[in-house]
């Protein structure tokens, strides 16, 4: 990452705080996982912890993960993402998740192993060294922040912590296929898409969760975070 990343890196992340705080959104982030599941249990139970962030389920190490919490003017809590570091090394992660997909399930859910799966796309075999997972994303349903286009700043937010905190070759989730085909992988930045990679076989429903792998590269994230924002969110 050169002098140049770091300097705009650290403008814009500044300007997506200050965009969020007109929003009277206020952002906390921190690296104990312990301490955002006793969040996520309290004032998220509509969606349960993942399990690739749970701290009794995952090791992770505090230069590994790191969690984002936005609550509003009354303290509320409105909003949570988080990351974490994955050292592929020479390894692609269509190689890893094929053999580690068990480890990144839906939270809250009982899943079936046995009838689900991981079929590597294109993009997950171009992707190896210091990859960063990042999911957990939720944002309250709540008018004052849902179709408001926050979701772009919440994402770019994430983006631009991780690679100036990691520096990471590579940024990758996943995406259920219903919700991606309404643009959410495009409002959140995602330049690329590995479409129908991921099944999870799931006790009391008739059809799978399917989803589809999104994911960028070090020069993704350099093109996005200089790309405007939703007017909705700027004006």
């Amino acid at each position: 990452m050169t002098i140049h990343d770091v300097f705009d890196g650290a403008r814009y992340l500044t300007q997506t705080i200050n965009t969020l705080t007109s929003h009277q959104l206020d952002l906390s982030v921190g690296d104990d996982f312990e301490d955002y599941a006793r969040i996520v249990e309290k004032h998220r139970g509509e969606q349960p912890l993942g399990p690739p962030f749970d701290p009794v389920k995952t090791f992770l190490p505090k230069s590994r993960g790191i969690w984002v919490v936005g609550r509003n003017a009354k303290g509320t809590v409105v909003h949570t993402q988080a990351m974490r570091l994955l050292d592929l090394c020479d390894q692609t992660l269509a190689r890893y998740l094929s053999a580690r997909f068990a480890e990144f399930p839906p939270g809250g859910m009982e899943v079936d192993l046995a009838g689900s799966w991981f079929r590597p796309g294109p993009g997950a075999a171009q992707i190896s060294g210091r990859a960063v997972y990042h999911g957990e994303m939720w944002l309250a349903d709540d008018s004052a922040y849902r179709g408001r286009g926050l979701i772009d700043v919440l994402a770019r937010f994430a983006f631009l912590t991780a690679m100036l905190h990691w520096q990471p070759d590579h940024v990758f989730g996943f995406i259920l296929r219903p919700v991606a085909r309404r643009g959410l992988a495009e409002r959140e930045g995602y330049m690329h898409t590995d479409p129908y990679c991921l099944s999870w076989k799931v006790a009391g429903r008739n059809q799978p969760l399917d989803c589809n792998m999104v994911w960028m590269a070090l020069n993704d994230l350099r093109h996005v975070m200089h790309v405007p924002l939703d007017e909705r969110v700027t004006a």
